[in-house]
């Protein structure tokens, strides 16, 4: 979804309306503008079905490219636009095909689990495969991967961080899809044979643009969550003025057609050779995340961290710096004095286990630094007070005092440990 990207950013939009009161709109999207003509010009193309020899063909590629509309629809929505994207018929960019491998990948497990640990396993399988389905699909749309899409840690992760809604989505998804097959059973049932099936033809369009609408809804409705900027809340200027646009364009069009290297070696290049926007340093993130590149990562997180607070966007730092302290617990930021700023942004924003965390390992990095006793002090009462775990603050406390040389820093550090052994902090 490389057009999520953009280089200008425009004033800040209003917090998009939850999905929950928009259903009347959602039910209906299908039915206005360019996603009803597509399902018009598709539900005629599903008439040449009846084509001897090569009617199968014209119906595999009309259903390809009506899932490519849908994905069309899933990112055009996710990017902050309400309308229905313009269609031009085609069988995509190898998303759809991704899927279909998606959806064998995941038949297939449920088929080993049930071989290998009965049944009753199976069903649980099948509920979990059914469960994060929706997650599967977001990712696959959002990072073209299959790997990522397939592993059931993203899909559980957006879960997580959406929360209670990604049940309530869920649960609309499948009245969405109930509500077709009910409506196809009926017009089967009161309709002649041929318009009978046009109409189911329709009506299962329906069912499938208005979930994918939906879904492309919960990630703009959650996009901070996510760690995702839509791209209606950038301004984009002419391409000639604008060579990370260009770029990103490059780079994200390898990303649909699963060439996520080329892409890395496209945005490296530029990455090392110039200064670049936080749109390209966002998407090279990314890719280098989902690349399993954790050497690269680490190095490009402390750079991208630094260059987040150098233009003021302390609230996106500290969610990378979490990120990057749970994929590695001794993780800090270029400098000591970025580490002491972020960890201060933290403590006041509440997020005091990510303010411990920092601390530790900024006490690990730089066990000289003449503010290590503070930040262990810092760490200590943070440790005692929040969390109740004073054996771990006595220890801090305690190894701070044996490389302490400054008196005053020492006072602090013995009255606190004083403290620790008279009662509980």
């Amino acid at each position: 979804m490389d057009d999520r990207y953009r280089a200008h950013p425009a004033r800040s939009p209003a917090a998009p309306e939850p999905f929950w009161q928009r259903l009347r709109t959602i039910a209906f999207y299908p039915l206005r503008g360019p996603a009803l003509y597509s399902m018009i010009a598709l539900t005629l193309c599903s008439l040449l079905t009846i084509v001897p020899v090569v009617g199968w063909i014209v119906g595999i590629l009309t259903w390809l490219a009506a899932y490519k509309y849908s994905f069309d629809i899933l990112r055009h929505t996710a990017d902050g636009h309400m309308d229905s994207p313009e269609h031009a018929l085609g069988t995509g960019d190898g998303t759809v095909l991704r899927l279909l491998a998606l959806i064998i990948l995941l038949a297939v497990a449920v088929v080993l689990v049930t071989v290998f640990a009965g049944p009753v396993a199976g069903l649980l399988a099948l509920l979990l495969v059914v469960f994060l389905q929706p997650g599967c699909v977001i990712s696959l749309a959002m990072d073209g991967s299959l790997r990522q899409a397939a592993n059931p840690a993203t899909s559980l992760t957006l879960a997580l961080r959406i929360g209670w809604p990604y049940l309530a989505a869920f649960g609309l998804l499948f009245v969405i899809q109930a509500s077709a097959l009910t409506a196809s059973r009926w017009v089967h049932q009161f309709l002649p044979p041929f318009v009978g099936d046009l109409a189911v033809t329709m009506v299962t369009l329906w069912g499938l643009f208005a979930a994918f609408h939906l879904m492309g809804y919960l990630v703009y409705q959650y996009h901070e969550e996510l760690g995702y900027e839509p791209g209606s809340h950038y301004e984009r200027l002419p391409e000639r003025h604008d060579p990370d646009q260009r770029l990103l364009d490059e780079a994200g069009h390898f990303v649909r057609e699963g060439q996520a290297d080329t892409a890395l070696e496209i945005l490296r290049a530029e990455v090392r050779s110039r200064l670049v926007g936080l749109p390209v340093l966002e998407l090279y993130q990314r890719l280098l995340r989902n690349g399993g590149r954790k050497a690269e990562l680490h190095e490009h997180t402390r750079q991208y961290i630094a260059r987040l607070l150098a233009e003021k966007q302390g609230q996106r730092a500290l969610g990378l710096l979490r990120e990057a302290l749970d994929a590695d617990s001794a993780f800090v930021p270029l400098l000591p004095e970025q580490g002491e700023e972020l960890a201060e942004r933290a403590r006041l924003a509440g997020q005091f286990q990510l303010t411990t965390d920092t601390l530790r390992a900024m006490i690990q990095a730089w066990p000289k630094s003449p503010a290590a006793a503070k930040w262990s002090l810092d760490a200590a009462l943070l440790l005692a007070e929040r969390f109740g775990r004073d054996d771990e603050a006595r220890q801090l406390l305690e190894q701070a005092l044996a490389r302490c040389e400054d008196e005053e820093q020492r006072g602090k550090l013995e009255t606190a440990l004083k403290a620790l052994a008279v009662a509980p902090m």
